[in-house]
């Protein structure tokens, strides 16, 4: 064997080293990314799970608080009657449901917050 023929196959072993080299590192590196992309996935579901749990805890929290607002609301429009013994009640009983149905007839009106004249930068 020749020193030229042997300088070659070390340049060409060299050059093959190398390119196994890089797609072994980049199998690596794709694995370590694919798996920190599974556990960030994993991290995000745990979360959005929480937030869900939260916001429905928080809903039956606010109906408990609403219902125990009435239960309170009427009970002392009850006891003013009875106490107080006022000529007009000092407690006016208006069901959340009779609010409702006001608010929700009022929703096909626009609102009032308009200027009647042009003001401002469009004067």
């Amino acid at each position: 064997m020749s020193l030229s023929t042997g300088i070659l196959l070390a340049v060409a072993a060299l050059i093959v080293g190398i390119i196994i080299g890089r797609f072994s590192v980049r199998s690596r590196d794709a694995g370590r990314l694919e798996q920190e992309l599974k556990k960030a996935h994993k991290e995000l579901e745990n979360y959005q799970g929480q937030i869900n749990t939260h916001f429905a805890d928080s809903a039956a929290l606010m109906e408990q608080l609403a219902e125990q607002y009435q239960t309170l609301y009427r009970h002392m429009a009850d006891q003013s009657k009875f106490l107080a013994k006022a000529q007009e009640p000092l407690f006016r009983e208006v069901l959340v449901e009779e609010e409702e149905t006001k608010a929700e007839a009022e929703q096909g009106v626009p609102p009032r917050d308009y200027a009647g004249a042009s003001s401002g930068l469009l004067k």
